[in-house]
This record gives structure tokens, C-alpha cells and sequence, in this order.
């Protein structure tokens, strides 16, 4: 993509395109060659508010969702 960049130099009018990126990553990949246009899912555009979130935050919030989706279900956990 960064060689399809360069291509357009020539083409003042051109600009490139990065369709449906697959991960975060491709975003990222994109934003930082310089792509005039990303095309993101809206699925993998949700995610990105989790860019920076702590893994330590994210793994307690996940816990925390089970066990409060476990109350809704009515089930108990015995210790």
C-alpha cells in the first residue's frame, strides 16, 4: 500500500483507498502511510475505543460481565 502511495505522487487528483480492514492494526497501518480513505465495518470501528484500555482493566470488566450476566440468569455459584 505504501508502494500504491508513492505510485500517486504522480496523480495529484488520485487518492488511495484502504478497503475493509480485517483488525485495529490495519487502521493503524493505514493512518500512518498516509491512505486518504479507510473504509472500516462498524463492528471493528466499535473497537476502537478500546485502543489504550489497560489488558488488566479489560480482564477484571470481563470477569465482571460473566458474573453479572451469571445473577441475570438466576444461577448461584456455590463455594
Amino acid at each position: 500500500m505504501a508502494e500504491a502511495l508513492s505510485i500517486l505522487k504522480s496523480r495529484p487528483k488520485a487518492e488511495l483507498l484502504w478497503a475493509s480492514p480485517r483488525e485495529l492494526l490495519n487502521i493503524f497501518q493505514a493512518d500512518k502511510i498516509g491512505a486518504h480513505i479507510i473504509t472500516v465495518s462498524h463492528d471493528l470501528l466499535k473497537k476502537l475505543a478500546n485502543v489504550g484500555y489497560g489488558l488488566e482493566e479489560f480482564s477484571l470488566d470481563t470477569v465482571k460481565m460473566f458474573y453479572n450476566d451469571a445473577k441475570a440468569s438466576k444461577f448461584t455459584i456455590n463455594f
